[in-house]
């Protein structure tokens, strides 16, 4: 129990204290604006002063919730960097959280665990801290064991960063069509690990950018097997060496990227005058790199954050409490264009 439950302090001597309602109470607790400016004060006062700390537990018992919010995660393997930028979306959720008097716990799913395992571990969680809502961040959120725990035995309201949401422009064909205004028609494209339904589906962009282009490169230069590094570079290197070859390349992953550029400069080939570079994930190694390259800036944190917000939008609206704004839609990925971009070569 909090410190301040254990000395016996009650809502009841709250109210007697700040001369208002239990009920005036529970409201300045749960953030409702349906208080006066003068009854909050008063309320806040007499909390402070007697050290009243409110229980979870009771206020979700009463039916106000617990004002806690739970993001799920998969689990890097060991040795593997997490797929997502977990501090980023910690700091920007924590906020967006906090300034409605939420709280926001993260859960990872271990690594490897089966559909049924992460539905069993997600449960378990479920039953300890009865978020009000339950962010499934990706790739779980196609995990249907995981949809059908949310579901049963009473409907926990559920978001994702919707991530392949239709109505945002495909990344893979965006990057093509940017190369392809430029000039280029030899476009190359490698996958990377991670989500192998996104990277289909990113893939399938690409494809479709330069089918309806005339190009035929999508069906010589393309890697859509995940690979590694090592394979990246092997890749590259069987692209670049041919005399035809690729004047542009689109990465799925930040560290081929670089791959592809160390490859390129071994071979002699300059970027962007003999090679132009696009990543579809942003990393600061990409800025620093000589030249810059190219990549897609996914705003994730901000998409995570307005995924709390909708959350808790959805849930004050269910209480029938006016919130004062509507609830942000997801912020979409912008091109940051860098030095390892410029016009398809003439000589190929």
């Amino acid at each position: 129990m909090q410190e301040a439950a254990a000395r016996g302090i009650t809502i009841e001597d709250v109210a007697k204290a700040a001369a208002v309602s239990r009920q005036t109470v529970s409201r300045v607790i749960n953030y409702s604006p349906r208080v006066s400016a003068e009854a909050k004060a008063r309320v806040e006062q007499a909390i402070a002063r007697l050290g009243y700390v409110p229980s979870l537990a009771a206020r979700s018992m009463a039916g106000g919730g617990s004002r806690l919010l739970l993001a799920v995660f998969a689990a890097p393997a060991p040795g593997e960097s997490p797929a997502l930028p977990l501090d980023r979306l910690l700091l920007s959720g924590t906020s967006a959280c906090s300034a409605r008097g939420y709280r926001l716990l993260f859960e990872p799913i271990a690594p490897n665990a089966s559909p049924a395992q992460a539905a069993a571990q997600l449960a378990a969680t479920l039953g300890a801290v009865q978020p009000d809502g339950v962010i499934l961040l990706p790739p779980l959120g196609k995990v249907a064991d995981l949809r059908e725990v949310l579901e049963k035995p009473r409907r926990i309201a559920c978001e994702t960063l919707r991530d392949n949401d239709d109505t945002r422009k495909n990344p893979g064909e965006s990057a093509a069509q940017r190369l392809l205004a430029l000039g280029h028609r030899q476009v190359g494209y490698i996958t990377g690990p991670g989500d192998p339904e996104r990277s289909r589906h990113w893939l399938a962009g690409y494809r479709r950018a330069l089918a309806q282009n005339g190009s035929r490169a999508h069906r010589y230069f393309v890697a859509d097997d995940q690979p590694d590094i090592p394979a990246v570079l092997d890749c590259a290197h069987s692209w670049l060496m041919p005399t035809i070859r690729p004047t542009a390349i689109i990465t799925e992953r930040a560290d081929a990227a670089l791959a592809v550029l160390h490859v390129a400069g071994a071979l002699k080939l300059r970027i962007p005058r003999d090679l132009s570079l696009i990543s579809l994930e942003d990393d600061p190694a990409l800025t620093r790199s000589q030249p810059a390259i190219a990549a897609l800036h996914d705003p994730a944190a901000d998409r995570f954050a307005a995924a709390c917000e909708r959350l808790i939008a959805a849930r004050t609206a269910a209480g029938g409490d006016a919130i004062g704004a509507e609830a942000p839609s997801a912020p979409t990925p912008d091109l940051i264009e860098r030095a390892s971009l410029t016009r398809a070569p003439r000589t190929i």
